[in-house]
């Protein structure tokens, strides 16, 4: 085979990098999809100059600035906890982490 020639039983779309289909769902009657996990923001206000950057920086306008232009959580169910507002905060006071995972009760029996 010559440089750059693809062979003839090769796949296309697999060679240019395309996704290929997802894969089958999980036998049992088990969902393929995995429960969105939530996140908990932490503003901490003694530390908080009110710069404003968190609310800036966050993709997903989970934060916006109160009337004194601190920073107030929005909608916390939006945060995917990128952590973008925690990387670029200059005073360290906006902390995101993860809420455990509900048990069902099917579990907790």
């Amino acid at each position: 085979m010559g440089l750059g020639i693809m062979e003839q039983n090769s796949d296309p779309e697999k060679e240019m990098g395309q996704p290929q289909a997802a894969a089958a769902a999980p036998a049992g009657g088990e969902s393929a999809e995995k429960a969105q996990p939530e996140y908990e923001i932490d503003i901490f206000r003694d530390w908080c100059k009110a710069c404003g950057i968190c609310a800036a920086f966050c993709p997903r306008q989970c934060l916006e600035l109160d009337e004194n232009g601190s920073p107030v959580v929005q909608d916390a169910r939006r945060c995917t906890g990128c952590g973008w507002c925690e990387l670029h905060c200059p005073d360290f006071a906006i902390s995101v982490r993860e809420c455990p995972q509900k048990v069902a009760q099917e579990e907790a029996d």
